[in-house]
C-alpha cells in the first residue's frame, strides 16, 4: 500500500473489508483488505491529511485535513460526497455519530461544527471555543457531542441544535482528551495541569474527587464496564480510578519513561500501557500489579493494542517494528514486523485475524543521512544507502512467520510537516509506506 509521502495511520472499517490510510502526501486512500489492491481514486486534499475514519456501516470515509476542510468519501469508489466540509484553520479530529447520519469535526480555528453526513452541508452554528478545539465526540446515543480545547475547558453540546449543554467543564490547563462513559452517563477528561476529572455528562458538573498525577496527563478512558478509569500519564506512571468516586485503585503501574497511552482489554481484566521508555507492559485491571513480562522494544513505544478477543497485543515502536504478543505472558508471538522508519500505529482487523501497520521515513539524497519523520525533527542519523523501498506485506497475524504475497518499491521528494527543517537543510527524501500482517 503505497503512498507518495508519510503514511500516518491506517485503520480497518468495521466490516473488515477495507483499510483506509492516510499521508502527508495530501491524499487518502482505500485499499482491499484481502488483496491489498487500491480501491477507485486517491482522495485528494490540498494539504497533508490527519486522520479518517469509515462510517458504522462501512459505507463512507470522512477525512479530516490541514488544508482545513474535512471531506466525506464513497467508500466503493473513492468518488467525494458533497463539498469539502470548510473551517478557517486545520481540522484536528473527525467523527461520524454512532448512527452515521452526522459527522463533527474539531478545529484549530477554535470551533466545532456538525455536519449533514449525506450532504456535507453544516447543521446548526458552531460549537465555539476561545482557544484551538483538539478533539469532538459523540455520546453512544449521539445526542451530545463533548469537545476538548487548549481553552482549558471541555464542553458539552447538543448534537441536533448546536446549543451548549451546562457550564464548561474547567481546569488548569489545556484539555488534551474527553471521553463519554459507555452507558453516556459520565465524562472523563484529561489536562495539561497533571489531573483527570470525571463529570455528569447531563449537566456537566464535576464528580467525586480530582484525579491527581504528577505532570500532564495525555488521555483517560473508561472500562468496557465502565465502572473504572485508567489515566497515562507524562509522570511515568498509569493509574486506576473507581469511575464513581474518582478514588485510586491500588499502586501506580510504574515505567521508567511517560507514558504514552493505557487501555484495558475487552473483558476489563487487564491493562496494557505504552512507554518511551522501549516497552509496553501487562497489569491486572482490579489491582494494578504488572502481568507477565515486560514487552521490549529498542526505542519508544507508540501505541499498544489488544485484539478483539482479548488474547494477544499489537505494538508499533520508533524502532521501525511492529510486535505481537502474548496478552496473558507478555512473550512475543513470532518474529518482527519490520518497517524500515519508526511505526506510527498498528491495528488490529475486526476479526482479529490481521494487522495493519503505518510508517514513515525519510533519508537524503546521496548521503544517506536519515530522518526519522517524528516530534524530534533535528535528531538526524546516518546510514549507507540512500534508497529504501516503501513495501505492503502480509503475515500471520497469530504467528507472523510466513510472508505471503509482493513487495513494491519507490521514492518520492516531500516530507510531512514534522520534518519540514530537516528535509529544509538537507533535502532529505521521504518514503511512505503500510504493511498488513496476513496476506499482502
Amino acid at each position: 500500500m503505497i503512498h507518495q509521502g508519510a503514511v500516518n495511520s491506517a485503520q480497518f472499517s468495521p466490516d473488515g473489508r477495507r483499510v483506509v490510510t492516510v499521508s502527508s502526501d495530501g491524499t487518502a486512500r482505500l485499499w482491499d483488505a484481502e488483496t491489498c489492491q487500491a480501491i477507485g481514486e486517491a482522495m485528494r486534499h490540498g494539504k497533508e491529511v490527519v486522520s479518517a475514519q469509515f462510517s458504522p456501516d462501512s459505507r463512507r470515509v470522512v477525512t479530516a485535513s490541514a488544508d482545513s476542510t474535512a471531506r466525506l468519501w464513497d467508500a466503493a469508489t473513492g468518488k467525494p460526497i458533497g463539498g469539502p466540509m470548510k473551517h478557517d484553520e486545520e481540522v484536528a479530529s473527525v467523527q461520524f455519530s454512532p448512527g452515521g447520519q452526522w459527522v463533527v469535526t474539531a478545529s484549530y480555528d477554535n470551533t466545532a461544527r456538525l455536519w449533514n453526513a449525506a450532504t456535507s452541508e453544516p447543521v446548526g452554528t458552531p460549537l465555539k471555543h476561545e482557544k484551538e478545539v483538539y478533539a469532538a465526540q459523540f455520546s453512544p446515543d449521539g445526542q451530545r457531542v463533548v469537545t476538548a480545547s487548549d481553552d482549558n475547558t471541555a464542553r458539552l453540546w447538543d448534537a441536533v441544535t448546536g446549543t451548549p449543554i451546562g457550564e464548561p467543564m474547567k481546569h488548569e490547563g489545556s484539555v488534551n482528551f474527553a471521553q463519554f462513559s459507555p452507558d453516556g452517563r459520565r465524562l472523563v477528561t484529561a489536562s495539561r495541569d497533571k489531573t483527570a476529572q470525571l463529570w455528569d455528562a447531563v449537566t456537566g458538573h464535576a464528580i467525586g474527587e480530582t484525579m491527581q498525577h504528577e505532570k500532564e496527563v495525555y488521555s483517560a478512558r473508561f472500562s468496557p464496564s465502565g465502572r473504572r478509569v485508567v489515566t497515562a500519564s507524562k509522570d511515568n506512571t498509569a493509574r486506576i480510578w473507581d469511575a464513581a468516586t474518582g478514588e485510586p485503585i491500588g499502586e501506580p503501574m510504574k515505567h521508567d519513561g511517560s507514558v504514552y497511552s493505557a487501555q484495558f482489554s475487552p473483558d476489563d481484566r487487564r491493562i496494557v500501557t505504552a512507554s518511551y521508555d522501549g516497552t509496553a507492559r501487562l497489569w491486572d485491571a482490579a489491582t494494578g500489579r504488572s502481568v507477565g513480562e515486560p514487552m521490549k522494544h529498542d526505542d519508544w513505544v507508540n501505541s499498544a493494542q489488544f485484539s478483539p478477543d482479548g488474547r494477544r497485543v499489537v505494538t508499533a515502536s520508533r524502532d521501525d517494528t511492529a510486535r505481537l504478543w502474548d496478552a496473558t505472558t507478555g512473550k512475543p508471538i513470532g518474529e518482527p514486523m519490520k518497517h524500515g522508519s519508526p511505526v506510527n500505529s498498528a491495528q488490529f482487523s475486526p476479526n482479529g485475524q490481521q494487522v495493519v501497520t503505518a510508517s514513515k521515513e525519510i533519508r537524503r539524497r546521496g548521503s544517506g543521512m536519515r530522518q526519522p519523520a517524528s516530534r524530534s525533527a533535528g535528531q538526524c542519523s546516518t546510514r549507507k544507502k540512500s534508497t529504501l523501498p516503501s513495501s505492503a506485506r502480509m503475515v500471520d497475524a497469530s504467528r507472523r512467520h510466513r510472508v505471503i504475497g509482493r513487495r513494491a518499491s519507490g521514492r518520492w521528494p516531500r516530507a510531512n510537516r514534522s520534518a519540514r527543517r530537516c528535509n529544509t537543510r538537507w533535502k532529505s527524501i521521504l518514503w511512505g509506506s503500510v504493511r498488513m500482517a496476513d496476506g499482502c
